[in-house]
This record gives structure tokens, C-alpha cells and sequence, in this order.
């Protein structure tokens, strides 16, 4: 893919929003391919106790709504600030601003379909998160609408910039390492590791219109299949991983920082995934959006889903 790296990031008025845009500056400066383009969709302004009040005239809810939209374009302006402060090129920096934003996550998505931007990063929660979520509400909305962009949820909180890519046996997987050259490669001092966690049954069984996996249904043939399954599928993981090794090392990074691991599942698959990211002290994550098994409901793999509501602490990336 010879696409040139993109990002629309979305932030609001919060301090965890600017800190995020400086995490992510200091992460990125050093890819001079990339450019980042900062998206402030202002609230509506609330006039209707104002205009009731006594005294009060149309000149001045003029110069009220004046005012208001100065100091929202100045959220915009901090943010930009923020990211060329951390060192990133102002050549690469542009920004968009948006009056009486009812929707961000809606104006996020169009913005990057008519403006063909790759990818939509914001935080994982700023000044308004919705009680029943673990992220914020913009965030999970736009989790929704992005099944084909690249979405990008940063916590600023991430204390390192080792990267872990987890693989599946399936097409994505090719995109997740394409995705990983062309935006991280140029940390070359970071670790790169390169995970899959085995299932127990290959998910291929999962698929299969005719395949029942049954406790009663273990004789000796049904085992044999599934065992040869298991064994194409852990060789197209391999072979998938070897590609991705070899591209990093092609892109710059030393081999000795790129590591391939494949282990069976213990716990989970996603909760073996947060067990490496905390074990091996990675602050970013990068995987495919959805792999064999999909949730209509999210626009998201089942795996993808229980990473972006449960993990704190590090930014995941999610590739389409």
C-alpha cells in the first residue's frame, strides 16, 4: 500500500485530550511520511436561559455568542500548540474546525471519507464519558461507524513505545503488518513483538457449516481433521509473521528488536493478550478490527471489542 500516512484527531476541551496529542507527537515526530490533521467540533452554544433573563438584549447574546466561539476556536489552537511543542514538524500539522458540532463522531467519519484520511485516533475519554462505558461516548460511537478506517484510541498514560502486533491466520492480519511498517517503523529503538495466541480448536471450526464441536462428537476422525486444521492454521500464522519480521527489519528496525511469539491460550484470548502488552511492557497495540468471528453489533471483532472496553493504560490501534 503506497498510501501516504494520515491521521484525523479528534479532541475536546480536556487536559487528558491535550495530554493525549503530546503522547501521540512524541510518538509519531519521527515519521516523516505522516501527517496530522486536529479536528475540534464545538458544542452548540446554550442561549435559552440567557435570552430569558432580564435585561438582556439581542446586541449582547450577540456579543455572548462572539465570545463563545473565540474561546472554542482557542481549544483548537492549545491543541495544535500542544503538538508542535512536542516536537512535531508545523509542515505536516493542519487543523479543522467545526461550529454547533451536535455529532464528532459523525463529522470524524465523514471528514475522513470525503478527505480520505487512513486514520481516526481521539482518547479513550475526555469531558464527557457515558456512565455505561469504560471509554468516552464520541470514542464509542465512532467504534461503530469506522469498520473501514484505522481507529486509534490513545491513552496518555502509555509509558513506553514497545509495539505489540497480535496475528490471526486470516487476511487481516496481512494489513495489521502492512499498517505497522508504514506508521511505527521508524522507532527503531522500540521492541517489536509479533503475537499470536493459539486457540484450543482452530478457528476455521468456527466457520465450518458442517462441523459441530461436541464433547460427544470427539471420535477418533473428527480429532484427526482438526488437528490437520490446527496445523495449516499455526503455519499461516507463522508464515504471516515471518513477512512482517522481515518487512520491519526491510523498514529499519534492528532484528534483534523484532520478536515472533506464538503460545497457547491460557485464560483467553484477549485476556492473554492484556497479560503480554503488561508483562512485556508495551504501550502500544496494534490489531486487526475483526478476524474470523465478527459483533454486527460494534462493527468490531469479538477479540477488538474486549480490548477497547477493557485495557487502560496504552493506546490500541485497530486496523480495518
Amino acid at each position: 500500500m503506497d498510501k501516504e500516512p494520515s491521521i484525523l484527531f479528534g479532541v475536546d476541551d480536556s487536559v487528558f485530550a491535550r495530554q493525549a496529542i503530546a503522547a501521540t507527537a512524541s510518538l509519531l515526530k519521527d515519521n516523516r511520511n505522516l501527517k496530522i490533521t486536529v479536528f475540534y467540533g464545538a458544542p452548540p452554544l446554550e442561549l435559552s436561559m440567557l435570552s430569558g433573563a432580564v435585561h438582556v438584549t439581542g446586541k449582547v447574546i450577540e456579543n455572548y455568542q462572539k465570545l463563545w466561539s473565540l474561546e472554542q476556536a482557542k481549544v483548537l489552537e492549545r491543541a495544535k500548540e500542544v503538538l508542535l511543542e512536542s516536537g512535531f514538524d508545523p509542515q505536516r500539522v493542519s487543523t479543522i474546525y467545526e461550529e454547533q458540532c451536535h455529532n464528532p463522531s459523525g463529522s470524524m467519519y465523514k471528514l475522513a471519507t470525503f478527505e480520505d484520511f487512513e486514520t481516526l485516533a481521539l482518547t479513550r475519554g475526555g469531558t464527557a464519558i457515558a456512565p455505561r462505558e469504560m471509554i468516552g461516548s464520541t470514542t464509542y460511537r465512532l467504534a461503530h461507524l469506522t469498520d473501514d478506517r484505522v481507529l486509534w484510541v490513545v491513552d496518555p498514560r502509555f509509558l513506553s513505545q514497545n509495539v505489540l502486533v497480535t496475528l490471526v491466520g486470516a487476511d487481516i492480519s496481512h494489513r495489521v503488518t502492512e499498517y505497522t511498517v508504514r506508521y511505527f517503523s521508524h522507532l527503531q529503538e522500540s521492541r517489536f513483538t509479533l503475537l499470536h495466541v493459539i486457540p484450543p480448536v482452530p478457528p476455521q471450526v468456527y466457520e465450518s457449516s458442517y462441523w459441530v464441536y461436541t464433547s460427544k462428537e470427539k471420535d477418533k476422525g473428527s480429532l484427526e481433521e482438526m488437528d490437520l486444521w490446527m496445523e495449516d492454521y499455526i503455519r499461516e500464522v507463522e508464515r504471516i509473521a515471518n513477512q512482517g519480521k522481515e518487512s520491519l527489519i526491510r523498514a529499519g528496525v534492528p532484528e534483534r528488536n523484532v520478536l515472533i511469539k506464538l503460545q497457547s491460550q491460557q485464560q483467553g484470548i484477549a485476556r492473554d493478550i492484556l497479560t503480554e502488552l503488561e508483562k512485556g511492557k508495551n504501550g502500544i497495540l496494534i490489531a486487526g478490527r475483526k478476524g474470523f468471528k465478527d459483533i454486527k453489533q460494534f462493527g468490531l471483532g469479538s477479540k477488538a471489542n474486549k480490548l477497547l472496553h477493557t485495557a487502560k493504560a496504552f493506546s490500541i490501534c485497530l486496523v480495518n
